[in-house]
């Protein structure tokens, strides 16, 4: 016991050291205690195992034996050390004795690194005690916390799936696509784009889509011409040549062709001997048409078809005829080889008892086959007996149900009635490798996930359990409970190996899976819920972070990795149950040693964050929440709800507990300390006191609310009893007798607040009655304390305070009450050690909170209030977090928003300013740090001071500080050197490492993210980077981009920007785009756009308008949104057009006499014509525009050609003819007879004539239709 002790004891020393042969059997020690499951005890389900490894670890091993020699010396160094009355080991002997024994190969830094985890109580001893439970706890958390971070594979519950199955579903398979490339004319098959088809036992097919949506369902036997249908017992799916093998209780084989969408019946394979209980198929990747086909039937025989010529007409040949007409198979013939390009092979009996599971193993060029037979377990051969390959046969009590092949380790995992999961060598049949156990009940479907190295099994109480075969523990148990398919047991079971889904089938289907896409969008968390701070600890250079669900992290700056992790650091028990209890505060003791955190029910404990022991508890008496804790010299300050501060003595119990005066008439939100000996608390009604740390005293009070000047505790009891006195005989006063009261109450509060600090409490002593006459009643001017002169203003709350205000009142001062009551919050306190506290020019304290106002107080008695501005993004926000360098050069601000600011302080509220040679420097210093400055300032000249008085941001003017605080000289702000969104939630805590030059944000988003100096992301706790070193900052400055995806959403081109660097690549792209396409040129064919007059007096009534509303009044806001770039003009490109835009800008038109002019007709005429040369020498025929295709009906309709008709005439009697004739004759003086042509005329030629006539119609009409 003692060596197990010592080896688990030092195990961190030696991951420290390098040496890897006492960390593995330590760790060998540790499995031993507990090998599955929960490490805490040691289950009846692993005592096999831990047996077997006790023996072997019983065995001689020489380094075993060199290490317990090694840690006997270092035991016995110790125990002189006690005996000596020492006490322990200080560090110099603690160096001299590792580097005597264990740590020879340790360096000197890592052995004072060591020694100031392990001596936690800070006494500079440590004995062997504390050395053995240190490394003890360590050991054990870091095992904790990798259990709790292990990935589970599959989601917690199933999602169902709609079927049309009515009856048992016998198999569910995939049906991958087959990929062929014409390049290399290879094949692949492609599993994320596959099928699922299922089989139930009525005979319904149903295929699915790879996200497993119903395709379409088919029936095997449509037309059963008996009065008992057969039950479908199995399938395969034959992907290389679309088709689909079925087998059912009538002992045949049917193959269905699916190509084309299609469910045709191709092959009918009879003559088999007994039913067909399962089948397996495989094809060749390489060569299509090889593919085996395999399947075991009730008599426990095997059968094989090896195709060699698959793909030629299909599996058994073509088929001819009719598409419906298939082609019958006689097994007994294709055993016998009557079947061109088939082999068929008969094992018979090989098992006793029906065959429940096969499976073709292409790796080792074998079978494996199954069954519920203690002699004939498992069966692993060759089904060809003419080569020598291995036959063997695998015994386990009461057979086997299940087993799977992993081809990457070379193991099969086997699974039976015995509740047990074996993992065998193929080649090894007396011993399986490893059996895990779990199960209570018989185990009937074993996966393996090969790309993890997981089996996942499946018992009859469908109870999933997922074991690891690296360190053989289960990582995730589903209870049969939650997998919701139904009262029946699991029928069958599909894994898709790329996916990572598992389709579970009873008479319905159920799916687990995992979304990658999901995984791949979400974004890496530091914790699981929202983070309330991460402090950087210098001692053991490591930030230490705390979440709302009462976690502590330990975490490697220098990494990213984590390196412990405890949980419910503070708790309490309900009905034997831990429920975690928020933690809300956190700091580190005064030597960085350990953490003191403080929870949301009063409880502080005080703990060594190395390996997540507590040492120290104490209880708030009123049980309140913990918002602030300090810790200097041996003293712990806890505040919070309470409004109280209490004093513990570091290492004391609580009966040494003090209470400082009750000085806060509101809680208490924040604490800091500053040396040598001054306390500083904010609360939620503004008041900041500053606390004597030695005597528990009040320096002065500060707040913004009530005076520019610091004051005493006695000026808060003369207002309270001014105010009770006026509470109890209330006097109406004129306006002019209220304006007169305000400046004496004023006047007096300033000449008491004087007196107060000169007479009260003593801590000011040396001011003299110069000071005193000062402060009388004429001292200060009334201006200052005047009645403020309104301006416009704008609140949320101003329009709800409208009701209860006083008739004399203005909105000015409405809007300063609302300031006073409801925005007065401090939020965080920051002392800033560098700068001189005495001074009164100079500011040592800053104070941040509510409505984002930042502001720079003196604790000097002529001092108070220097400088106030918003560090907000945007109106309304807070600032919550706030902290600065250890020079004091620059702060830092985080706000509610997300976003980060730099401002350079160097020159702010101080006494001593730079020279214009020194802020020359620092200029060109921050320009080549920052690239928000270089940005921002390109192309300006340097500023003659880094404070300006500009108004930022943007609305500020109608959201000012009070009055009171007097904006016109002390609203100024510092130089904004970098702003960027590092979170798209609230900020809670930032931290600058000087060290490194990193900035560290922990945000209401779970993420903890590590940026540079200059901006540029490093990564987020949880991830891995690269070590941090000068030369790595600098690489990722230059060349890595970075950026989360979450920000990627949703941030702003300026922080962009500031990411990348000040470079906008795609934006470049863009441009030159535009550029390539000639944009300048279409800009100047048309002339500027003359710009309309506007009436100011319009544009202020309808803003007023916009501002408010009718219904739903005055407290009706628009909401504000960000002004986007005039967008480009869209461009359309057509091969016969030049640019289209969507919209332009226009002009008035101008009244013309003659718009189409002779020269521009003549231009029309001539594009024309070009157009139609150039189209024809492209070969080009120009269309007709397409209309409506009812105009076009219409117009067919309307202008339908009509067919030309002659006149009708009447045909000419023979006697009219001759008639004609003969009065010719007449009238030209001959003789009235008619000769022979003329009678021809007259008789013979009218037919001929009549037939022209008839065919010169005809030949017309014809032509009329054509056109």
């Amino acid at each position: 016991m003692e060596y197990k002790l010592s080896a688990i004891g030092n195990q961190s020393s030696f991951k420290e050291n390098g040496s890897s042969l006492l960390e593995a059997e330590s760790t060998e020690i540790y499995r031993n205690s507990s090998s599955f499951g929960d490490r805490s005890r040691l289950t009846s389900n692993t005592r096999a195992v831990s047996q077997c490894r006790t023996e072997k670890a019983h065995e001689f091993n020489p380094e075993k034996e060199a290490a317990d020699e090694r840690y006997a010396q270092l035991q016995a160094i110790f125990q002189v050390a006690e005996e000596d009355g020492r006490g322990g080991l200080d560090i110099d002997e603690f160096k001299i004795a590792l580097k005597k024994t264990v740590g020879f190969m340790m360096r000197n830094d890592q052995i004072e690194m060591m020694f100031k985890k392990v001596d936690a109580n800070c006494d500079g001893r440590v004995d062997w005690e504390e050395y053995v439970t240190y490394n003890l706890l360590e050991y054990q958390e870091r095992t904790l916390m990798i259990e709790r971070l292990r990935d589970r594979p599959f989601p917690p519950e199933t999602k169902d799936i709609n079927t049309r199955h009515r009856e048992t579903i016998v198999r569910v398979a995939i049906y991958p696509t087959v990929h062929k490339k014409a390049s290399t004319n290879k094949c692949s098959l492609d599993y994320n784009t596959a099928r699922y088809v299922s089989l139930s036992r009525e005979g319904i097919v149903t295929f699915w889509t790879p996200k497993m949506k119903q395709i379409k369902s088919y029936m095997t036997h449509p037309h059963v011409d008996r009065a008992t249908q057969p039950w479908l017992t199995d399938f395969v799916c034959a992907y290389n040549v679309n088709m689909l093998a079925v087998t059912s209780t009538d002992r045949d084989i049917t193959v269905f062709d699916t190509q084309a969408n299609s469910f045709k019946k191709r092959y009918y394979i009879t003559g088999i001997d007994s039913c067909i209980t399962c089948m397996d198929y495989w094809a060749d990747i390489r060569d299509l048409n090889k593919s085996v086909m395999v399947w075991g039937d009730t008599s426990g025989s095997v059968y094989v078809l090896v195709f060699e010529c698959a793909l030629k007409g299909g599996l058994f040949g073509a088929v001819g005829g009719k598409q419906t007409a298939f082609k019958k198979i006689s097994l007994p013939e294709v055993l016998r080889g009557f079947h061109l390009g088939v082999k068929g092979y008969k094992l018979g009996k090989v098992h006793d008892n029906w065959v429940s599971e096969i499976r073709y193993i292409p790796e080792l060029d074998l079978f494996a086959s199954c069954c519920q037979s203690s002699e004939t377990s498992m069966f692993l051969g060759d089904y060809n007996y003419k080569t020598k390959k291995i036959n063997t046969y695998f015994k386990v009590y009461k057979g086997l149900l299940a087993f799977d092949y992993c081809p990457e380790n070379n193991v099969i995992a086997t699974g039976g009635m015995d509740y047990l999961i074996r993992v065998w060598n193929p080649y090894v049949n007396s011993k399986p490798v490893v059996v895990l156990k779990g199960h209570c009940k018989p185990v009937t479907h074993i996966v393996v996930n090969s790309s993890r190295s997981q089996i996942v099994s499946i018992d009859k109480g469908r109870n999933i359990r997922v074991f690891d075969m690296k360190d053989q523990t289960c990582v995730q148990q589903l209870s049969g409970r939650v997998i919701k398919v139904g009262p029946l047991p699991i029928s069958s079971v599909c894994f898709n190996p790329v996916t990572q889904r598992l389709v579970l089938a009873t008479n319905t289907l159920a799916m687990l899976e995992r979304s990658l896409e999901d995984e791949k969008s979400v974004e890496i968390m530091s914790h699981q819920k929202s983070v309330h701070g991460a402090l950087y600890n210098k001692t053991f250079k490591s930030v230490v972070s705390c979440c709302k669900e009462s976690v502590v992290s330990v975490w490697d700056l220098n990494t990213g990795e984590k390196i412990i992790q405890f949980v419910n650091a503070h708790k309490r028990i309900e009905r034997g149950v831990e429920i975690p209890i928020e933690i809300t505060a956190m700091t580190f003791d005064e030597p960085g040693r350990r953490l003191i955190t403080g929870g949301r029910d009063g409880s502080v404990k005080i703990w060594n964050f190395n390996n997540g022991s507590c040492l120290q508890e104490f209880l708030v008496p009123d049980g309140l929440e913990i918002t602030g804790i300090a810790s200097a010299r041996q003293r712990i300050y806890v505040t919070g709800w309470c409004q109280l501060v209490h004093i513990y003595i570091d290492g004391a119990s609580e009966d040494y507990r003090k209470n400082w005066k009750s000085r806060h008439k509101d809680d208490i939100l924040c604490i800091a300390c500053m040396e040598p000996n001054l306390v500083a608390t904010g609360s939620y009604d503004g008041d900041v006191v500053i606390w004597s740390r030695d005597t528990g005293q009040v320096y002065c009070i500060l707040n913004a609310n009530k005076g520019l000047l610091p004051f005493t505790e006695n000026i808060n009891k003369i207002e309270t009893k001014q105010e009770e006195s006026e509470a109890q005989s209330p006097e109406v006063k004129t306006p002019q007798e209220e304006s007169v009261h305000s400046v004496q109450v004023a006047d007096w509060k300033a000449s008491a607040s004087t007196k107060t600090i000169k007479t009260g409490i003593g801590l000011l002593s040396k001011i003299r009655g110069g000071l005193l006459r000062s402060g009388s009643s004429s001292g200060i001017s009334g201006s200052r304390f005047s009645k403020p002169v309104e301006s416009p203003v704008d609140h949320p709350l101003l329009s709800s305070y409208e009701t209860h205000k006083k008739p004399e009142s203005t909105k000015r001062e409405e809007y300063d009450n609302i300031f006073k009551k409801y925005e007065a919050a401090i939020e965080k306190i920051v002392f800033l050690q560098t700068r001189d506290a005495t001074r009164k020019e100079t500011a040592v304290l800053v104070t941040s909170g509510a409505e984002g106002w930042i502001r720079f107080w003196s604790i000097n008695h002529e001092g108070g209030l220097l400088g106030q501005f918003n560090a907000a993004h945007r109106i309304g926000e807070s600032v919550h977090a706030m902290t600065t360098d250890h020079q004091n050069n620059f702060l830092f601000t985080a706000d509610t928003l997300g976003y980060v600011k730099t401002w350079d302080i160097s020159e702010f509220c101080i006494s001593k300013m730079h020279n214009s040679a020194k802020r020359l420097v620092r200029w060109h210093w921050l320009l080549d740090t920052f690239t928000y400055l270089r940005v921002e300032w390109r192309g300006k000249p340097m500023p003659k001071s880094f404070v300006s008085r500009g108004m930022k941001p943007h609305n500020i003017g109608t959201r000012p500080p009070p009055m009171i605080t007097e904006p016109k000289t002390t609203l100024k702000w510092p130089l904004l050197v970098n702003s960027y969104r590092a979170h798209t939630k609230a900020i809670n805590s930032i931290e600058y490492v000087d060290d490194s030059s990193v900035v560290i944000t922990a945000s209401s988003d779970c993420a903890i993210r590590v940026w540079t100096l200059s901006g540029e992301y490093i990564g987020t706790f949880g991830e891995t980077w690269k070590p941090l070193s000068d030369k790595t900052l600098k690489k990722q400055a230059l060349n890595d981009f970075r950026l989360p995806k979450d920000l990627r959403r949703v941030a702003s081109a300026r922080t962009f920007r500031v990411l990348n660097h000040g470079t906008f690549p795609r934006w470049r792209l863009a441009i030159q785009r535009i550029r390539e396409q000639g944009l300048e040129k279409i800009l100047s064919q048309y002339e500027p756009v003359i710009p309309r007059e506007e009436d100011p007096k319009k544009d202020e009534e309808t803003e007023v308008k916009l501002q408010s509303s009718d219904i739903l009044g005055k407290s009706y806001k628009r909401k504000i949104r960000h002004r986007l770039p005039k967008p480009h003009p869209k461009i359309i490109e057509t091969a016969t057009s030049v640019a289209v835009y969507h919209a332009l800008s226009f002009v008035d038109l101008t009244d013309t006499d003659n718009i189409l002019s002779k020269n521009i007709v003549k231009e029309m005429k001539e594009r024309r014509f070009g157009t139609n040369v150039r189209d024809r020498l492209k070969g080009i025929n120009r269309k007709k525009e397409q209309g409506p295709v009812i105009l076009e009906v219409f117009s067919k309709v309307t202008k339908k050609p009509i067919l030309p008709v002659q006149p009708y005439k009447k045909k000419p009697s023979k006697i009219k003819k001759a008639h004609r004739i003969l009065q010719k004759k007449v009238n030209d003086n001959l003789p009235p007879v008619l000769t022979e042509s003329e009678t021809q005329q007259v008789h013979g030629k009218s037919k001929q004539a009549s037939k022209s006539e008839r065919k010169a119609v005809l030949s017309s009409t014809s032509n009329s239709s054509a056109s």
